[in-house]
């Protein structure tokens, strides 16, 4: 028995379930930052679906042949948050904000969510917020402009990605 193959094995068939919040990667948005964050975005995206997960943005799981209550795109979000194994979030645009604060107060997904909120708006009410949450499990890195140019952004979500798959794997 060889536990290095035991392991590689195990990783190779434990595959997430991952929500991309953040700025709607369409239109192109005329400022920089912005596009530059939609551009992340497609870049997760990319990356974790080559790597064979299941990666999705939050606009992507919205249903509008739904009625009633459920044609509401945030409360179809929140079922497949529910079902998900990650919800990784670019904290920027009016609606990730709203989509943060709705995971920060609900407990279960806090313990499943990332927040990437820049570092310049750390003293905000929002970026507060999702610090304070991380005593109920959630995730919350502040990142520079730099981090999202030069893909420090990608490598730590690749880096939260492995611990995740792993605990799947092998601890839940």
């Amino acid at each position: 028995m060889n536990i290095a193959e035991l392991v590689a094995a195990g990783l190779k068939d434990t595959k997430l379930e991952i929500l991309i919040f953040g700025p709607a990667v369409t239109p192109t948005s005329a400022d920089a930052l912005t596009a530059s964050l939609q551009e992340k975005r497609r870049q997760i995206k990319e990356t974790l679906v080559s790597d064979g997960h299941s990666a999705r943005f939050g606009e992507d799981v919205v249903d509008p042949s739904l009625s009633g209550v459920l044609s509401d795109p945030l409360t179809q979000e929140i079922v497949a948050m529910r079902a998900a194994d990650l919800i990784l979030v670019l904290v920027l645009s009016p609606g990730s904000i709203a989509e943060a604060t709705v995971i920060s107060t609900q407990r279960d997904l806090c313990g499943k969510a990332v927040f990437y909120c820049l570092d310049d708006h750390q003293h905000g009410l929002v970026a507060r917020r999702l610090q304070a949450v991380t005593a109920f499990g959630a995730t919350h890195y502040l990142m520079s402009r730099n981090d999202i140019a030069e893909c420090h952004l990608l490598a730590a979500i690749h880096e939260k990605v492995k611990d995740i798959r792993i605990g799947k794997a092998f601890l839940f």
